[in-house]
């Protein structure tokens, strides 16, 4: 899955998002929204800089914070190193901590739309069960009052679902 990345709020107090520049988190989150599902970035530096919107020479400048030891960083993973270079780009060094997080919330995120669909399914069975019972009973009771409304109020409750 290229394209994607969970942007978690804890970002905002981050060593990258409180002691670095703009272009550094401008690169920073461009390489999170470039990585592929293994964490890894395929770029020249110049697509990455157009990508951030940055010069290639504060792209440069960014890559190498995020290629350097971090002692503020609060990971722990590579002494707080953001990123490594692979041949033909980057791989996002904890990439598989988030991506695990990641895969988590989109299990919970499925299975409550699944119960969604399941509660909203028994809605709609037990609204044409009520349907055809209001039917029947018109049906014997003939022409009465109450039973023509109990038809018009079925019919009209199918109009509108529909």
């Amino acid at each position: 899955m290229s394209g994607f990345a969970l942007l978690w709020g804890k970002i905002l107090d981050s060593s990258i998002w409180v002691k670095e520049s703009k272009e550094t988190r401008l690169v920073w989150i461009a390489l999170l929204a470039m990585k592929d599902q293994e964490g890894k970035v395929q770029a020249a530096l110049v697509g990455l800089a157009a990508r951030a919107r940055v010069t290639d020479a504060e792209c440069r400048s960014a890559l190498k914070v995020l290629l350097s030891p971090d002692p503020d960083d609060t990971s722990g993973v590579e002494e707080g190193r953001r990123i490594h270079e692979i041949p033909g780009g980057w791989q996002i060094v904890n990439h598989d901590l988030y991506r695990f997080s990641t895969e988590t919330k989109r299990e919970f995120w499925r299975l409550q739309k699944a119960e969604q669909r399941r509660v909203e399914s028994e809605r709609e069975q037990a609204r044409i069960k009520e349907y055809k019972k209001r039917r029947k009973q018109a049906g014997r009771a003939g022409k009465s009052q109450g039973a023509q409304e109990a038809i018009r109020e079925g019919f009209e409750d199918e109009k509108s679902a529909q």
